[in-house]
């Protein structure tokens, strides 16, 4: 951690930057000092957090911030009170992108410029602030080197240096499908433009289109100002459409239209207003099935998928777990102040073992988890008790097709002829095949002493 001491500048529209203060004093770091002002004009100074309070579209803060953006490589953080749709959105299509709505977000706002400041991303000298994330997430920095994976990154680098075209991403959920739309985003030509990206299960039905689409004042009852929808917003840069086969069959047709013509027209509008935008979609549902069910349109899916790239599941990338496993331990020691080293051989052999049904966010969320409530170095099976009590002892026939994951133990074994005693030792020498013949390593797995395991496997049949 670096000790030097860390500058905040808040500068607000208004007097009242308590919410603000009551955030920043939430933020503690070891060794880290932390120093916040409230100057009276705007400057940007070296290795300074800029935190800006906007409440209206006529705030001459924010016109000023707007024209001196590019030229500004500070980290920019907006707070924005009482969520102001319009002004949010105002705010996004000028590039400015960290933007935390108080009180609702405060939590959120906290935690953000904790990990800017222990990420070191707050050092002009470094990277600018665009550029900064574009360079964090880019498929050259993605995690993983096993066969199917790294066939994933090339056909994702092809699709996104040599065309604009839309990718429909497949996966399981916890595939990482969100982090590789934006890794293609930012590999791209138009890095440098807007990435927009929507939940389509987050939000009412009935809200999605203007969302989407954006409406004209008077479009509905509450409707008093104009608001640029999600694609106008997205520019020429992406947008990202998660969870797409969840979206209904009526606004299905009005995606479809926005994206044959080229154009959108807002909720209560007339006018066609073209658009630019790469659509990155993503789901984890079978979407030719859903065709075949009439649940999805089919003119639909030959749009969106353009390109398809499936993400593999963390259960047949077993040589990246271990590397994934170190990745989020040095992530969560940032967060959480610690300096926990590696993960034991046991837990090792454990997580080669596991099946991973929640794939790399389950592996991110038991290794937070495990970092957050650890004393020790290093993380051992003792630290992931509520993982290992979870794991099924037999698996249904069903579980899987074709070939016999790594983390299987597969015997054929003549009923009539095998006791229970056979069954031990014939189980304990596949353990120890699967652990390159540690003993060691085996005998914990197995719950049993090295002389027990001995003993076990030397046993004549």
């Amino acid at each position: 951690m670096n000790s030097k001491k860390v500058n905040i500048k808040i500068y607000s529209d208004s007097d009242d930057i308590s919410a603000i203060n009551s955030g920043l004093r939430q933020i503690e770091l070891e060794s880290v000092p932390i120093a916040f002002t409230n100057p009276n004009s705007f400057s940007a100074e070296e290795d300074t957090i800029l935190v800006l309070q906007i409440d209206s579209l006529s705030s001459g803060l924010l016109a000023e911030v707007a024209q001196s953006k590019k030229e500004i490589p500070n980290k920019i953080i907006i707070v924005v009170r009482n969520n102001n749709a319009l002004l949010v959105s105002t705010i996004l299509k000028m590039g400015l992108h960290d933007i935390f709505v108080f009180p609702y977000e405060m939590m959120k706002f906290t935690f953000h410029i904790k990990e800017i400041i222990s990420n070191g991303l707050y050092k002009t000298s470094v990277l600018s602030q665009k550029d900064d994330g574009i360079l964090r997430h880019n498929l050259s920095n993605l995690v993983g080197s096993s066969p199917k994976f790294s066939r994933t990154i090339e056909l994702a680098k092809k699709v996104s240096q040599q065309s604009s075209s839309n990718v429909l991403l497949l996966g399981e959920t916890g595939t990482g499908k969100g982090l590789f739309a934006r890794a293609i985003h930012n590999y791209g030509k138009n890095r440098k433009e807007p990435f927009v990206d929507i939940v389509c299960t987050a939000i009412p039905e009935n809200l999605l289109e203007s969302e989407l689409f954006g409406y004209e004042a008077g479009a509905f009852t509450s409707a008093k100002t104009k608001k640029l929808g999600l694609f106008e917003i997205a520019d020429n840069g992406a947008l990202f459409l998660d969870e797409i086969g969840d979206m209904s069959l009526n606004l299905q047709a009005k995606l479809l239209r926005a994206i044959e013509k080229k154009v959108i027209k807002r909720v209560g509008g007339i006018v066609d207003i073209p658009i630019y935008a790469r659509i990155i979609s993503a789901t984890n549902k079978n979407i030719e099935q859903m065709i075949e069910e009439g649940t999805f349109r089919r003119d639909l899916y030959h749009r969106l998928n353009v390109v398809t790239i499936e993400l593999p599941p963390l259960r047949e990338r077993n040589e990246d777990i271990v590397s994934l496993a170190d990745h989020f331990i040095e992530e969560f020691n940032f967060t959480f102040n610690k300096s926990v080293k590696k993960i034991s051989r046991e837990l090792k052999y454990f997580f080669l073992g596991y099946p991973w049904p929640g794939n790399v966010r389950e592996l991110k969320n038991v290794i937070e988890r495990a970092v957050l409530l650890t004393e020790n170095g290093e993380l051992t099976l003792n630290d992931f008790s509520n993982l290992i009590n979870s794991v099924p002892a037999v698996l249904h026939p069903g579980s899987f097709d074709g070939e016999v994951p790594d983390n299987v133990i597969r015997m054929d074994l003549n009923y009539g002829t095998t006791d229970l005693k056979k069954l031990s030792k014939y189980y304990a020498i596949k353990v120890l095949e699967k652990v390159g013949g540690n003993k060691s390593q085996a005998s914990k797995l197995l719950g049993i002493s090295r002389p027990k395991l001995d003993t076990l496997v030397s046993k004549k049949k």
